[in-house]
């Protein structure tokens, strides 16, 4: 099993998103990650998931998608060159005493202090 990204262009109606985990859980696909947003054509989102399969299984997903009348693409972007990161925002409350330690661990995490 390895990890193969997604990304599935759908109409941008009320219940797509429920039809496709409808469809993963109905039939035992488990879904990693998930990221839905609507694109610059406010008709179509797209969704970004990351799912955990072998060969066979992926395409079996991809058919599967691909049956279902509101997805209009499914790409596998695995393979593609992109960028992969992970994004966190943590609220942390601190004081005069403290700001100066929670500073340093986030620089030692390569993360930002935005305020």
């Amino acid at each position: 099993m390895r990890k193969f990204i997604l990304g599935v262009l759908v109409e941008n109606k009320f219940g797509v998103l429920a039809r496709i985990a409808g469809l993963f859980s109905a039939r035992g696909f488990n879904i990693s990650s998930l990221a839905v947003a609507e694109t610059e054509d406010e008709t179509m989102s797209r969704i970004t998931m990351v799912v955990e399969a072998d060969e066979k299984t992926l395409e079996q997903i991809k058919k599967q998608l691909n049956k279902l009348i509101d997805i209009i693409k499914v790409e596998d972007l695995t393979k593609e060159n992109c960028i992969d990161r992970e994004l966190v925002l943590i609220k942390v409350k601190v004081d005069s005493k403290t700001r100066d330690k929670v500073i340093r661990v986030v620089d030692s995490l390569n993360a930002k202090v935005l305020h």
